[in-house]
């Protein structure tokens, strides 16, 4: 193998000040796993290193592309490790390397990365980014094939910036639409994609996962935990089809799967490579398809010789709505589910996520969750344009309500923060409240600004009580025992630190 053999891919661990206690280096980034394993099937002629920036850190990682000195480096970007990844970025430039970003925060500002940051050479914008990635290594190792043709790219050339436009051609990613793919049927459209090698990434990630998963979930398991992993066989959300969306997310989120039978494939694959057990789907809103749940769970093997245990995103309306979708749930071994609670007042509740949805509703979910032994992880978010102090003082009442009656084991609550393109990103724009720089810029914006900015001007509370506010909730729920944290923010990321000090 030669230099020019060596692709390197990258997740990039968090910049200093995020956190995500979803994940929490407890599980693996499936996205660049994914990718390697495509790569291996279609180009098994390249040589591959995958790694984990959150298991292994960033430095470790900069220090390994600046002495092997790869001839391509791809790096998943999200906007809670953008400056991470741009460091890295500037190391693979000075090492030779072309350098490729993907995931949500590369695909939605691409245009902007690459008028900003002569570091980025090029930008994969699907949420289906494998055959993108392979045709374009093809054509940086010289076939014919030209940067135009390849799907979803962007990329410069000597006339400035050309190919995929978030805004423009956004609807074009949903793989029934791709030219890259060309599936007539959302139905097991996921199959085409090969079961996840998790080998790629070295013991010791796995090593480290478990031990952090362990250490922070271990006692919501009645099984001893042998392995944790990710995986995709469902994607996107029911909401992303309907008028009204959560308000906090303004992505495609394409409805594709997996067939169950591969679905189970998977959860055996992962199984035998790496002893997994516990396993997080990380579909958008894994409730939104119960005919799916139910084939599933029609398709489990009997054979199998483990108990898997599944995490996945739920949405209380839909565990309300359905009298057996959570007997589904249990049944195909779901053992913990993540729901964005967001309030514990209804007014604001509402504007987050529609009329349909209420505390009642959630609060019916939560009951009958208990009643099936799921555990919970839930979400609140402080400081929306319908927010009072009244609201904020409910949503305490609710919290601790909630937390007392055991209904929750996990939770997070964190201040609302803009991002470029979800409801209130682009309010804050249109309200020409950002500068000229902030608005032509590819992130990352001062996040506590922002979030400061947004709330003093279009929330009926201020910045400051809605940060006190998830102090308050924090240091209940520490009290009680609970996890918590933040998924955004260095301000909330400091949380957790300074309501220790209180």
């Amino acid at each position: 193998m030669t230099e020019k053999d060596l692709v390197y891919l990258v997740n990039t661990g968090n910049d200093p000040g995020m956190s995500s206690i979803a994940n929490d280096n407890s599980f693996p980034a499936l996205g660049i796993l994914a990718l390697g394993t495509w790569l291996e099937m279609y180009l098994p002629e390249i040589q591959l290193i995958v790694r984990d920036g959150g298991v292994i850190g960033n430095e470790t990682i900069i220090d390994e592309i600046s002495r092997l000195r790869p001839y391509i480096v791809g790096i998943s970007v999200l906007s809670t490790s953008y400056q991470a990844s741009l460091k890295i970025a500037r190391a693979a430039k000075e090492a030779g390397a072309f350098t490729v970003f993907g995931n949500d925060q590369a695909a939605q500002l691409s245009h902007k990365i690459l008028r900003n940051r002569p570091c980025v050479d090029f930008i994969v914008g699907s949420e289906y980014g494998e055959r993108p990635f392979e045709l374009l290594i093809r054509a940086l190792r010289g076939e014919s094939i030209s940067l135009a043709e390849i799907p979803d790219l962007t990329y410069r050339d000597a006339h400035g910036i050309k190919g995929f436009d978030y805004e423009v051609d956004k609807a074009k990613l949903s793989i029934t639409s791709s030219v890259a793919y060309k599936m007539p049927f959302r139905k097991k459209a996921l199959d085409i994609f090969p079961l996840v090698n998790r080998k790629l990434y070295s013991e010791n990630h796995w090593e480290i996962y478990l031990k952090n998963y362990t250490n922070r979930f271990g006692k919501l398991h009645r099984q001893k935990i042998t392995g944790v992993t990710t995986m995709n066989r469902a994607r996107g959300c029911s909401r992303s089809q309907e008028k009204i969306k959560c308000k906090h997310c303004d992505m495609l989120l394409d409805i594709s799967f997996s067939s169950p039978e591969v679905f189970w494939h998977e959860v055996q694959h992962a199984h035998e490579q790496i002893n997994a057990n516990v396993f997080y789907e990380v579909c958008d809103s894994f409730s939104s398809f119960p005919s799916l749940i139910r084939d599933i769970v029609m398709a489990r093997p009997k054979n199998l010789e483990f108990s898997p245990e599944f995490f996945i995103y739920a949405q209380a309306l839909d565990l309300v709505k359905s009298s057996s979708l959570i007997e589904n749930l249990k049944e195909m071994g779901v053992s913990r589910v993540f729901i964005g609670l967001e309030s514990g007042s209804d007014r604001p509740l509402k504007h987050m996520k529609g009329n349909q949805d209420s505390i009642q509703v959630n609060y019916e979910a939560l009951r009958l969750l208990k009643k099936h032994g799921i555990h919970v992880y839930g979400s609140f978010v402080l400081g929306t344009d319908a927010e009072t102090r009244a609201s904020l003082a409910e949503t305490v009442l609710w919290v601790k309500r909630i937390i007392d009656e055991e209904l929750i084991c996990d939770v997070e609550a964190q201040p609302i923060l803009p991002l470029p393109y979800n409801y209130y990103g682009k309010k804050l724009a249109l309200s020409n409240a950002l500068t000229a720089e902030e608005s032509d810029s590819d992130w990352p914006w001062d996040v506590d600004a922002i979030a400061k900015r947004y709330i003093d001007k279009f929330s009926g509370v201020s910045y400051t009580e809605a940060v006190e506010t998830a102090y308050t909730i924090r240091d209940y729920a520490e009290s009680s025992g609970l996890n918590f944290g933040s998924a955004f923010g260095s301000e909330a990321g400091r949380m957790d630190k300074i309501s220790k000090d209180k």
